[in-house]
């Protein structure tokens, strides 16, 4: 989340953009049957990196908003992730079972640690 956040402290508004993009995308990717089965949705996962990277940014901020993005829209400030739990849990458990780079899967543990996720799906 560091390339996004420095991104708006310095008031880089075209970051609103990269996460608008990505958001689209991911209704696009949700939308798709395969993305219900952790295997497939690994392998499509795997493809879909090279997409942000080069819509989303650039390599480095790219790979964080395919994360950041993801996760966080399936997030609120009110309901937590309340009947997207397991779609969040799917998506996390893809991208550490994809063939992402080792950066793309370090930045999904990092937001889901900070979205409580990996407690909250304990339950």
């Amino acid at each position: 989340m560091h390339y996004s956040l420095e991104m708006l402290v310095h008031g880089r508004s075209e970051i609103v953009g990269f996460y608008r993009t990505a958001a689209d995308r991911w209704r696009e990717i949700w939308s798709r049957g395969e993305s219900d089965e952790l295997a497939s949705l690994a392998r499509m996962l795997t493809s879909e990196q090279i997409w942000f990277e080069r819509n989303c940014g650039g390599r480095w901020v790219g790979q964080e908003v395919m994360v950041v993005s993801g996760l966080a829209g399936l997030y609120t400030t009110t309901a937590g992730f309340d009947e997207n739990l397991p779609r969040a849990r799917l998506l996390y458990d893809a991208f550490l079972s994809s063939s992402c780079s080792v950066e793309v899967k370090s930045i999904a543990e990092e937001v889901a640690r900070s979205y409580d996720l990996l407690v909250a799906s304990r339950y």
